[in-house]
């Protein structure tokens, strides 16, 4: 009996500590950092590549990048114990660094249309600090974001859906285009195949969904991707259990794209953990993430 109840104690001490857990993690913010390195585009069935895991690379590390982004998405508000201060005190920190030419938000601001003015408020501090800094911020929508009217105008940031704009390199002529896909929600999704922006130059695409890059056509697949979605699992349970079992349309983790740095068919992929939570305020070995990006072109 004695070692029965110890072996109890033992499994009620355990399943605390990771509740515990749970509840914290949401707390912390991982500022790390990704080079992604143009290559060779290659044509065919997306869905049947190779995907390579690429590393991050230290914040120290010396580079001279051509571009070079603060990316965060997913704030979803309602459950963000990251604050607007603490994610600008990153943005200042990483301008300090090397200089920002631009914040990206890849979208879902919120979880439900109905707290939307609260995911206004923080992002309307985001733009606050880019404009001290002088740093455009735009962004993208995000699958919860479908349902809000002019959520751009009312955060403060230049919408990336379907609009393009040309960025010139800080180190030689090199151009390349900033576009981005709108979200249409998962329960009526709509799918491009085409963006708005030209081919001369290399594309830097945002697309909330991962998932957008097996739709598109050939040649219309980016140089380079950035996008959030998945919050990297949240939780991390045995089994992949939360794409096998509950998100089973998400086509990218069976790939094993779920969080970080990719190169799929040439295409540099790089898929955001996030800052917030979605439904449920829990995250396990998936923490809040904020991320340098360096683009060479």
């Amino acid at each position: 009996m004695d070692v029965f109840l110890t072996v109890l104690l033992i499994l009620a001490a355990l399943i605390l500590l990771y509740v515990l857990w749970c509840l914290a993690e949401p707390f912390f913010l991982v500022n790390d950092k990704i080079s992604m390195t143009r290559s060779e585009l290659s044509g065919g069935d997306i869905s049947k590549a190779t995907v390579t895991k690429l590393p991050f690379i230290p914040q120290g590390s010396e580079s001279a990048p051509d571009l070079r982004f603060f990316f965060f998405s997913d704030i979803h508000t309602e459950w963000c114990p990251v604050t607007a201060k603490r994610l600008n005190k990153a943005i200042r920190k990483a301008h300090e660094a090397g200089g920002l030419d631009a914040v990206i938000f890849g979208g879902d601001i919120i979880t439900y249309p109905e707290n939307a003015a609260k995911g206004y408020k923080y992002l309307n501090e985001v733009s606050a600090c880019c404009k001290e800094l002088g740093i455009p911020f735009y962004g993208n929508s995000g699958n919860h974001d479908c349902k809000l009217e002019n959520a751009p105008g009312k955060s403060g940031f230049i919408t990336l859906d379907s609009k393009a704009f040309i960025l010139t390199s800080r180190k030689s002529d090199a151009k390349a285009y900033l576009t981005g896909v709108p979200d249409s929600g998962k329960l009526q999704r709509v799918w491009q195949e085409k963006l708005v922006c030209g081919s001369e130059y290399p594309v830097i695409l945002a697309a909330h969904d991962p998932d957008a890059l097996l739709h598109l056509a050939p040649d219309a697949r980016p140089s380079f991707m950035l996008s959030g979605h998945f919050h990297g699992g949240q939780m991390k349970l045995p089994f992949r259990f939360e794409f096998n079992v509950l998100r089973t349309t998400d086509k990218f983790p069976k790939m094993g794209v779920i969080q970080g740095h990719f190169n799929i068919n040439g295409t540099e992929v790089f898929v955001s953990r996030g800052v917030g939570c979605g439904i449920l305020p829990f995250r396990i070995f998936s923490a809040p993430e904020a991320t340098v990006v360096e683009i060479n072109l």
